[in-house]
């Protein structure tokens, strides 16, 4: 049910994608406090989910207080953005594997600024331009060890010029 809710929802952002801003709030999704370090590992919603257009990625949410909230976007050939602690982060790809759609593996590593994201996504039903992205796993890694797991779904496409 809930994923059938950001189903739902992640259609509907990406169909007015075009014709809206899609200025994320500032959610805290996802924290972890590790024993014995002073500060908190907080993964926020990224400022802006859109694809630019004539581009291709991916864009994936989780939930916070039962909304979607966008949490990580990935543009074919030119990185991606995650937020931490509301700040946000640039990654390059350094790694794939797996079926691709529009661009995008089902398995994919990213670097940047001392953080490594790794991202596992099944590949759902599609629509016209993209496809839903479901079972997603987002695993952040920071240089010290720390690690946060979000769950997250989205969709993989091309935004029109």
């Amino acid at each position: 049910m809930i994923l059938r809710r950001i189903f739902t929802v992640a259609g509907a952002v990406i169909l007015t994608a075009c014709a809206t801003d899609n200025t994320a709030k500032k959610a805290t999704v996802a924290q972890i406090t590790p024993t014995g370090v002073d500060e908190n590992f907080i993964v926020t919603a990224i400022e802006d989910s859109a694809l630019p257009k004539g581009s291709c990625g991916m864009v994936l949410w989780t939930l916070d207080a039962e909304q979607p909230t966008p949490v990580f976007r990935a543009v074919v050939e030119k990185g991606a953005e995650i937020s931490i602690d509301g700040a946000p982060v640039k990654m390059a790809l350094t790694k794939v594997d797996g079926s691709a759609n529009y661009g995008v593996f089902e398995f994919q590593t990213f670097e940047g600024e001392g953080l490594s994201a790794h991202i596992k996504v099944r590949f759902g039903q599609g629509f016209d331009g993209g496809s839903y992205v479901e079972h997603g796993i987002m695993t952040i890694e920071r240089q010290d060890g720390w690690r946060t797991v979000v769950p997250a779904a989205g969709i993989a496409g091309c935004r029109a010029k």
